[in-house]
């Protein structure tokens, strides 16, 4: 073999920079060739190499491999076979290539291992907010009162004190309902003969339980100890999270986070382009779209190990499910139409288009997905998101798995991510008999299942659904979440209180159940001051509990700041009540409480007069705690507050106050009264600021704790923010 015969054709673009790579290993000397007729000498060591961005050009390697074999045997019939497989424009010296073809250089990356290469990473990335997490993880399990909460709701310890059971129903008569003499004539000042018989009635049940109002449990600690905690990362660089915590309102997330997505975004779009230039392989965005469905289905399972590692609920994850979601988007699009694109300009779209079925099943199950999760979807037709998800996730894993050689490996794991979860959720179902009841001033049901009286954290929501003909058998498939207003193990009995206010579909067909009382007899219940109302007996399914504060144990502050919007007054409640139960135990470093509602008709307040006066006639016992609840109503008044309440007394704790609280003036002035707490400069371990209301109000307070200068927060031990959203 002497020579080599190649001709060179006209081409168009895309091909350009796509030849056979000619090289004179020993002069590196290019060998150009113009026409047939130019023959150029080789010496016998010629090295033939493809360029590293034109694999996809050539899908037959074995083709290309007979062809270097004839090379060997035919001059000739290398010239009839390269002209049958590639068509070359340019011809030029790559001394890189000449070096990999020599085998003293690594080859260039496969799409398979780029795609691996970037899932590694953020696994990587992942680990390490793990890591950063666990120190507030462990001081989080230290806790007795947390330590075994927030799994799984349990009934009662058996021989639990404080509760009887009335005769033909299973509702249990809680001796959390127990309040001073004085503070019971207040309450039943100017009520009905009825109510108020009712209303002492209740009390005179409770004390049959033999419960002293002081009783403290055997378990109860003889001296109050001090709980330590872990400062956030957001406390402690608090000047770069003061601006990361702002919101960007054109794209609805925080500067942190909106820079955190465009972190994501920039890896992923770099994983398009890395080796992947001039020219684009529409391969690699499919590999990188597969290399993502594991870490998409493990961001979107309500049992998250991951949040539970970093102390984040499933529901504040979702964001990053979604970005997530879009990004893969992104990189099905690319493969998609590249693939088009080529097909198109080979000639063979039409031929190439109906062989690649299993693909666009994978394709037509992820549009899917991605199409009916869009906000104006998700939120005004949840049925049809939820059902067209699944069948989405059914769709993608089977076309991906069989579309690709190696892609069934990331289907499976995202089934079994699936699998586990639902594992997981069905360990923390249980089914309850419920009493719902209806509250026509916050028009809102009332759901309280006392067999369920353990196994929550304040905070914690629940996922519920309805085992009824009333409501529908195809509500037993649809779950809405609902935020628990009672405390976890509650020394006098209580169980699990819901509050679902009316403002949908399912809501509003729940309240006309429990307004209408139904057909099934229930029991009477007093629910608030001059509340005796009708409930009816319902069947649930109760799953969770759900999210929560995380890492930051409450009662751990020195001082709580809460502040509530309308139906949110139940996330608060449950946190105000939490506080207390642990004051009790000797377990809280709690000593100023203050709640602060914002609500349209300052009547809403009546179904929960008697509860804050059962904290206040609690707190009254713990010397070391004070409370006061600040009520604003935003709604004009017709008459004064006393005609109103028609004479009722309110407890002293609670202020009515009309008009928008002024939150950056409450927050300093709490401030200031937590650090006249202090009797040392070791002495007060920091300040809760919680929220739960719509995102203006969140917003609101993450602006005004982050205006707070370091001196303000080193003086009280430092300031924590927990927020939680009504929905996602």
């Amino acid at each position: 073999m002497s020579g080599l015969a190649l001709r060179l054709s006209d081409t168009p673009p895309l091909f350009y920079q796509h030849g056979l790579i000619l090289s004179d290993y020993f002069h590196s000397t290019p060998l150009i060739t113009k026409n047939r007729a130019n023959l150029v000498d080789c010496p016998s060591s010629l090295i033939l190499s493809s360029s590293p961005s034109s694999d996809h050009l050539y899908s037959d390697k074995k083709r290309i491999v007979s062809a270097l074999v004839i090379f060997f045997s035919s001059p000739s019939g290398l010239y009839l076979n390269l002209d049958y497989l590639f068509s070359v424009s340019q011809v030029y010296h790559s001394p890189a290539l000449v070096e990999r073809a020599a085998g003293t250089a690594p080859p260039s990356p496969t799409n398979e291992t780029i795609a691996l290469y970037m899932q590694v990473g953020i696994w990587i990335i992942v680990l390490l907010l793990v890591l950063a997490s666990l120190p507030r993880a462990y001081q989080r399990w230290r806790h007795p009162s947390v330590r075994v909460q927030g799994m799984k709701l349990k009934a009662a310890k058996t021989g639990a004190r404080g509760s009887t059971k009335t005769s033909g129903t299973s509702n249990t008569i809680s001796s959390n309902a127990l309040v001073s003499p004085d503070a019971l004539c207040g309450l039943t000042h100017n009520l009905s003969q009825a109510n108020a018989s009712c209303l002492v009635d209740l009390v005179v049940k409770t004390n049959l339980t033999g419960e002293d109002p002081s009783w403290t449990p055997e378990d109860s600690p003889a001296t109050k100890r001090t709980y330590s905690r872990v400062a956030s990362w957001g406390s402690i660089f608090h000047p770069v999270y003061r601006y990361l915590s702002r919101p960007v309102w054109w794209v609805g997330y925080s500067v942190g986070l909106s820079l955190a997505f465009a972190v994501y975004t920039g890896t992923i779009s770099f994983g398009f382009l890395y080796y992947n230039l001039p020219s684009f392989n529409p391969k690699r965005p499919g590999w990188i779209f597969v290399g993502q469905i594991p870490f998409i289905v493990f961001l979107s399972t309500k049992n998250n190990l991951l949040g539970f590692v970093l102390g984040v609920g499933y529901e504040k994850l979702s964001a990053w499910h979604r970005w997530v979601g879009k990004t893969m988007f992104l990189a099905l699009m690319a493969h998609v139409v590249g693939y088009l694109i080529l097909f198109g300009q080979k000639g063979k779209l039409v031929a190439r288009v109906p062989t690649l079925y299993t693909g666009w099943i994978g394709f037509a199950g992820f549009l899917c997905l991605f199409l009916f999760s869009l906000p104006a979807v998700r939120t005004s037709a949840y049925r049809l998101f939820w059902h067209t998800h699944w069948i989405g996730y059914i769709l993608l894993f089977v076309g991906a798995s069989l579309h690709a050689n190696n892609a069934w490996f990331h289907a499976l794991a995202g089934t079994a991510i699936i699998a586990l979860d639902h594992i997981c959720r069905i360990f923390k179902t249980t089914f309850v008999t419920a009493n719902i009841t209806a509250i026509p001033e916050l028009k809102c049901t009332r759901i309280e299942v006392p067999q369920l009286a353990r196994g929550w954290r304040a905070g914690q929501h629940v996922r519920l659904r309805t085992v009824s003909t009333q409501m529908g058998f195809a509500n037993l498939f649809e779950a809405h979440p609902f935020t628990i207003s009672s405390v976890s193990e509650n020394p006098r009995g209580e169980g699990l209180i819901l509050y679902a206010k009316a403002c949908g579909d399912w809501t509003d067909r729940l309240y006309d159940i429990a307004k209408s009382s139904g057909s099934t007899a229930g029991a009477e219940k007093v629910v608030g001051v001059g509340h005796v109302e009708q409930s009816t007996l319902m069947r649930m399914v109760m799953e969770g509990p759900y999210g929560g504060p995380g890492h930051d144990v409450i009662s751990t502050f020195s001082s709580a700041f809460l502040l509530v919007g309308g139906s949110g007054i139940t996330w608060g409640l449950s946190i105000v009540e939490e506080i207390i139960r642990d004051a009790e135990l000797q377990r809280a470093n709690t000593r100023l409480i203050h709640l602060v509602w914002v609500v349209q008709d300052p009547t809403s307040v009546m179904p929960f007069v008697l509860l804050l006066t059962t904290f206040a006639d609690r707190i009254s016992r713990l010397p070391d705690v004070n409370i006061t609840t600040s009520v604003h109503y935003t709604r004009a008044i017709s008459s004064t507050i006393d005609e109103l309440f028609q004479g009722t007394k309110l407890p002293s704790h609670m202020h009515l106050i009309p008009g928008r609280p002024r939150i950056e003036v409450m927050i300093n002035e709490f401030v200031k009264q937590t650090g006249a707490l202090a009797t040392s400069p070791e002495d007060l371990s920091g300040l809760i600021v919680g929220c739960c209301g719509p995102r203006g109000l969140r917003d609101n307070v993450e602006a005004v704790q982050g205006s707070l200068s370091k001196k303000m927060r080193d003086s009280i031990g430092g300031v924590e923010v927990v927020n939680e959203a009504f929905g996602w």
